[in-house]
């Protein structure tokens, strides 16, 4: 006996088959439930708004400073002047002293026998990044070249007229897009054979081409260095490592660390939170997670468990008090490690082009599949040292 609510809706089949007349799929919707153990990246970075640019993604980038600046040459302790110096800044000399200005107090410290506390304020700063000061009554310190002059704030006595404009200069940041495309080729007698354990062939291949492309996603995102699209090359965007690279002179990329230890680490994450990131996680090869567990077995916790023995540790608390997530890395090269803040990080794909999967012209007695995606990554503040990277571990 037929029962009515047993019945197959009229045009289901249709409705969500591939017909002749409608080919191309957009089939995005698989990435945003997407986590796979082979693509931990991925699982920690999340998608941003689609685009419409021509050859990829641009954002804007104002730096406010770092909270001090630094003195190119050693000021006495009656100095009456000294010169900024840009070194280590990324920033050139104008964006620096914007940082100041008359009225401003600078605070350092001076350490060893008979140092001390040093007050100063700026009565003049010129655009060559030369300031006049006053050093307050007895606070005066000698104070070594390089040393950080800490802002203390800029104050201003009543009355007074405007000072100088302090407006940052905005920079515009972006990456090209890349396109990952994977083909399927099933012939006819592909088609038509029963394969162990396999329903349907073309389903099989298209399944596996999107594993493989998501692996080659996070390659993507952790390796790519950029190349510019021409009508003969392929545009490839900056991954981690492309936006990284080029700070290689800055404290928050390391080139010198060859054996990971807890004080190269520390002094990483360190180095990227004092410049106002937030590293929450630590990509890298097996081989260098596993020294976190290595370098003191006695502070791993485990629950109590008979059945259970070893070490591992999956998070890591520095000696700052900032907790990092330890992340595995498989099939990864073990020099490059990279300690990102993800909540800065996003996948932006081009408009209408996240994932797309389309049927081609059948040709000859075979049907032909491509699964095509153009993306790129934004990356805010690599240049303010929010992330960091290793680049010679061995």
């Amino acid at each position: 006996m037929a029962i009515a609510e047993h019945a197959i809706q009229s045009g289901a089949y249709s409705t969500q088959s591939i017909t002749a007349s409608t080919d191309v799929r957009d089939v995005s919707d698989m990435l945003d439930v997407w986590a796979h153990k082979w693509t931990p990246v991925l699982n920690r970075i999340s998608w941003g708004g689609q685009s419409g640019g021509l050859v990829g993604v641009e954002w804007l980038n104002e730096h406010l400073g770092f909270g001090y600046v630094q003195t190119s040459a050693a000021i006495a302790s009656n100095g009456t002047s000294f010169v900024l110096t840009t070194s280590g800044t990324g920033l050139t000399t104008a964006e620096v002293q914007k940082s100041m200005q008359p009225g401003t107090v600078l605070y350092a410290h001076v350490s060893g026998d008979g140092g001390g506390d040093a007050f100063m304020v700026i009565t003049t700063i010129d655009t060559a990044g030369t300031a006049t000061i006053s050093q307050m009554v007895a606070t005066s310190e000698a104070i070594a070249a390089s040393a950080k002059l800490y802002i203390v704030g800029s104050f201003a006595n009543e009355g007074s007229d405007p000072f100088p404009d302090q407006s940052r200069a905005r920079t515009i940041l972006s990456n090209n897009f890349n396109i990952l495309r994977r083909d399927v080729k099933i012939t006819g007698s592909q088609a038509a054979s029963d394969m162990y354990a396999v329903d349907d062939e073309t389903r099989h291949q298209i399944a596996m081409r999107l594993l493989e492309m998501q692996f080659e996603r996070e390659r993507t995102v952790l390796y790519s260095y950029p190349q510019a699209r021409t009508s003969t090359v392929a545009g490839y965007m900056q991954g981690f490592y492309g936006f990284l690279d080029g700070y290689s002179a800055q404290a928050w990329v390391d080139t010198s660390t060859i054996t990971l230890t807890e004080p190269a680490f520390n002094n990483l994450v360190s180095e990227c939170w004092d410049n106002g990131g937030q590293p929450s996680s630590f990509f890298a090869n097996k081989d260098q997670i596993r020294k976190f567990t290595q370098w003191d077995q006695t502070r791993v916790r485990t629950q109590v468990d008979s059945r259970l023995a070893g070490h591992y540790t999956t998070r890591y608390l520095t000696d700052s008090g900032i907790e990092v997530e330890l992340v595995p890395m498989r099939k990864a090269p073990p020099n490059l490690a990279f300690l990102i803040d993800t909540a800065q990080c996003h996948l932006r794909a081009k408009t209408g082009r996240k994932l797309l999967l389309e049927k081609l012209a059948k040709v000859g007695d075979y049907e032909r599949w491509q699964m095509l995606s153009e993306f790129t990554l934004e990356m805010r503040n690599y240049d303010m040292g929010h992330h960091g990277m290793f680049t010679e571990l061995a």
